[in-house]
């Protein structure tokens, strides 16, 4: 079966991470892949870029002339791809060897429209001692709380660690480019993987199937657990979360969300209050609540407004 494996990109300064992402994806077991690499509106990199990976008819490379962000480059990667099934992973993630052998195992044993897997983090910097497993999603990481270790059903996967088959774009759509980054970065809201998850179950009648052993690494930089930057993702996914009930598409669409928050007061934040004592401890329990302010502040945010 033929794996189309789209990695987009955008900044120069990413560059070395983007050939990591890319060799890994040549390392593959599953060696029936093409791997496109969408540069979104970065003509200078799209010229390197190429020429790296000349002569290697795995790779391709797309250009978009201008700036559109990641679901514009993901819906343009598409277009081009020609694999039964179509996979993700982001610039700054490697995949473990085996990664496209068990999202191709979980298919044909699950009978799945879509697959995605573990993403584990590796700190470029210290590891933060006040963040939370609890809330590794901010950080783009499969967070405590998502799910069990073992294959199931979720609602959605997330960037770097997803695939599809063919059909879900065809029947259900592409990615909904109003609901992810905005253009040149200006907006942190990301809807559109839930979205399309959502328009894939209604359209198909299945969901997104979460096989543990599909791994890959996602490399976070200092700046990205920086505390306002962390309240500041968690203020804009509670605002998305609001627009995507506002969307309407099903009448569970943020019930993985009331679940988690489910969890996290029942469980994980009385869990970590019995251990405050220890100053880590400490820290991570008012990270968790902070972040649960403002992902409450801005899911109120995003359904007051206005369409």
């Amino acid at each position: 079966m033929l794996v189309s494996a789209i990695v987009c990109t955008h900044s120069l300064d990413n560059y070395s991470n983007l050939v990591e992402a890319v060799d890994s994806l040549l390392a593959q077991t599953h060696t029936e892949i093409e791997i496109i690499i969408a540069v979104d509106g970065n003509a200078k990199l799209h010229e390197i870029v190429s020429a790296h990976y000349a002569g290697n008819r795995a790779v391709k490379t797309i250009l978009l002339k201008e700036n559109i962000g990641v679901s514009g480059a993901r819906n343009a990667g598409i277009s081009v791809a020609k694999g039964d099934v179509i996979a993700f992973i982001d610039d700054d993630v490697t995949a473990e060897k085996r990664w496209v052998e068990n999202l191709l195992g979980t298919y044909g044993e699950y009978d799945a429209v879509a697959v995605g897997g573990k993403i584990l983090p590796v700190w470029l910097g210290t590891e933060p001692d006040y963040l939370p497993e609890e809330l590794y999603w901010l950080v783009g990481a499969t967070h405590r709380g998502f799910a069990e270790e073992r294959v199931g059903e979720v609602r959605n996967a997330f960037g770097p660690n997803m695939s599809f088959k063919r059909e879900v774009f065809q029947k259900a759509g592409m990615f909904n480019e109003n609901l992810g980054f905005a253009r040149r970065g200006l907006s942190y809201i990301q809807a559109e993987e839930p979205e399309l998850a959502l328009r894939m179950k209604r359209e198909l009648g299945k969901g997104v199937i979460y096989n543990p052993k599909a791994v890959v690494y996602h490399k976070i930089t200092p700046e990205k657990v920086k505390v306002n930057v962390l309240l500041r993702r968690a203020f804009y996914q509670g605002y998305s979360k609001a627009l995507l009930k506002k969307l309407n598409i099903s009448a569970d669409s943020v019930v993985t969300e009331t679940s988690y928050l489910k969890a996290l007061l029942t469980k994980y934040i009385p869990g970590r209050l019995k251990r405050s004592y220890r100053l880590t401890e400490l820290k991570k329990l008012l990270m968790l609540a902070a972040c649960v302010i403002a992902v409450g502040l801005g899911f109120v945010r995003g359904y007051v407004k206005r369409t």
